[in-house]
C-alpha cells in the first residue's frame, strides 16, 4: 500500500511514474516526483477572469497547472494533483526553492 501525504485539505498517494503508467491510480489524488522533460508552455487565458495555464511533461506524463510556475527543463519537482489517466491536473508543484499552489 503506498504512503499517503497531506497537503492543504487533501491526502495524496505518493507513487512513482511507473505506478501511474500501470493505470491503478486513475481518478485518485497522487503526488509524483520527477524531472521536467520539456519547456513548460505558459498560456495567458484572457476570458472573464484572466488566468494562466502551464503545461509540461514530467518523465513522460503530461502535467497541467492553473498558474505560472517558475520551472524549467531539468528541474526536479514533486507534483500534487488528480491523475486522469493521460495527464495530471496539478493542484500544487513543489520545487527545491518554492511551492506553487492553485486556489481550491
Amino acid at each position: 500500500m503506498p504512503r499517503r501525504i497531506k497537503l492543504g485539505h487533501h491526502y495524496y498517494y505518493l507513487v512513482s511514474v511507473d505506478e501511474l503508467i500501470s493505470g491503478g491510480y486513475r481518478g485518485k489524488n497522487v503526488a509524483v516526483e520527477g524531472t521536467v522533460g520539456d519547456k513548460p508552455l505558459v498560456e495567458f487565458l484572457p476570458m472573464e477572469l484572466p488566468s494562466y495555464r502551464a503545461t509540461f511533461r514530467m518523465d513522460g506524463i503530461r502535467v497541467e497547472f492553473a498558474g505560472s510556475p517558475c520551472i524549467q527543463v531539468g528541474d526536479r519537482v514533486r507534483v500534487y494533483g488528480r491523475f486522469l489517466g493521460d495527464c495530471i491536473m496539478a493542484s500544487a508543484i513543489e520545487t527545491e526553492g518554492a511551492m506553487f499552489v492553485t486556489e481550491e
